[in-house]
């Protein structure tokens, strides 16, 4: 005989594993994502990986050639920033639908930057998360052990 606690368990074992097994397809995709992006005068093209780690950098024009140091440097770190960019918003989305709507998952990437705020403190981010995860849940983060 199953009491109600012991199915609420079960059901929330079956769950657990299906959310990891969505997990571990999400990861094994990862592998594969990258984005490759081009400058607009075409002097440099720079790939980077899921993570945002540059893998290449090709000058698919002599356009670099007739640049000053500083401009082909500046260059290269917008083209960069702007490949990992996109490496981190296929990431993102790779992950939106394992997690509670209106979490703030590029926040919690990229350490939470706010233009008008600064930083998102970590008690805040962890605050939002409880509370988007369901009315009926304790909207408070756990104190973690040491309590601070």
């Amino acid at each position: 005989m199953s009491s109600p606690l012991s199915n609420q368990v079960e059901q929330a074992l079956a769950e657990l594993e299906r959310q990891k097994a969505a997990i571990d397809e999400i990861q094994g995709g990862l592998h594969s994502v990258h984005s490759t992006v081009t400058a607009k005068n075409r002097a440099v093209s720079v790939t980077v990986d899921s993570r945002g780690a540059v893998t290449a950098v090709k000058f698919p024009t002599s356009a670099y050639r007739s640049m000053a140091g500083p401009e082909l440097g500046e260059l290269l770190v917008d083209t960069i920033e702007t490949a990992r960019s996109e490496a981190m918003a296929r990431t993102v989305a790779a992950f939106e639908s394992l997690l509670p709507a209106g979490l703030p998952m590029v926040d919690l990437l990229t350490g939470g930057a706010d233009p008008e705020h600064g930083p998102l403190p970590m008690d805040k981010l962890l605050a939002e998360m409880f509370r988007t995860a369901g009315p009926d849940d304790d909207p408070t983060p756990p104190t973690p052990a040491g309590g601070r």
